[in-house]
């Protein structure tokens, strides 16, 4: 066995000292680790007005843990979700058979319907129900779901137990182009009403990556996204958009993108959604 002694200060000394920086390494790596967000939802607008009205929707599944509350008034909010949390559903349109009101002032009530939501990873996305019962999703055109009620007393109690919120992803297309060389530029923006919260990202087909931002313009010319790498600038009235990198300018091809519009190809093919929540029921089935 060996001993440390006096006689050999200086080997005990080094040994401490390897164990002393093998400490600090520990500590900077555990101070350096990025530590996670904690996801903040936005509560649904208007949730404590609607409750009430929330404990007597009719609640529908898919026997697999999801639920979809949806009540047959005529412009009634529509939520999704697993039990304990329901999230909101963006409707566009609808049409169906519907039966005035009985009360005066209130809602009519739909006998049967067709009703669009929205989904950007698909098209045709639909909530039926038919007058003979059937009620079921449709996440594009070949895939159908189908749900069945919960009992009135089971749906009463998840519903007053749950929480609502809004969905997560608040964000929309607001251009999209692209060069001869296949190099695209998209541009989104804040779904928010009287925001003008805008991002760019750049590159080739399922690589998009985000470009920092060093200037906005709009005005009744145009608009102007300034990038340390060059300049996307976009000529009202005459369709045109330029890349341009100091005294080179690019002409961009424009491919038409929406809120509700091409959404497939920019959340499937680019690549800058991959990760992001839709909360939406095709999300889940």
């Amino acid at each position: 066995m060996y001993i440390f002694h006096s006689a050999h200060p200086f080997l005990f000394s080094k040994h401490l000292l390897k164990l002393w920086l093998l400490g600090l390494c520990l500590v900077g790596l555990a101070q350096a680790a990025p530590k996670k967000s904690k996801e903040v939802l936005e509560p649904y607008k208007g949730i404590e007005e609607l409750r009430p009205q929330l404990s007597s929707y009719p609640l529908y599944t898919d026997n697999k843990g999801h639920y979809l509350a949806l009540s047959e008034t005529v412009g009634a909010p529509v939520f999704w979700g697993k039990g304990e949390v329901f999230f909101y559903i963006q409707k566009f349109s609808g049409s169906g058979t519907r039966i005035p009101s009985e009360k005066k002032g209130q809602p009519d009530i739909y006998l049967e319907y067709e009703l669009s939501f929205w989904e950007p990873r698909t098209e045709h996305n639909e909530i039926v129900k038919r007058q003979n019962g059937e009620f079921y999703i449709t996440c594009g055109q070949k895939h159908k779901t189908i749900l069945a009620p919960v009992p009135a007393e089971e749906a009463k109690a998840i519903l007053e137990k749950a929480r609502f919120y809004r969905q997560r992803f608040k964000r929309e297309p607001h251009l999209l182009v692209r060069d001869d060389m296949g190099t695209y530029y998209y541009v989104d923006k804040s779904s928010e009403e009287n925001e003008k919260d805008f991002r760019v990202f750049i590159g080739k087909r399922g690589k998009l990556k985000p470009a920092k931002l060093k200037d906005i313009v709009q005005d009744s010319e145009g608009e102007i996204f300034a990038t340390p790498n060059g300049t996307l600038r976009i000529i009202v009235g005459k369709n045109e958009v330029y890349w341009v990198q100091g005294r080179k300018k690019q002409a961009l091809v424009k491919i038409p993108v929406g809120k509700n519009w091409n959404l497939p190809f920019v959340w499937n093919e680019l690549g800058m959604y991959a990760d992001k929540k839709t909360d939406t029921p095709c999300e889940d089935i």
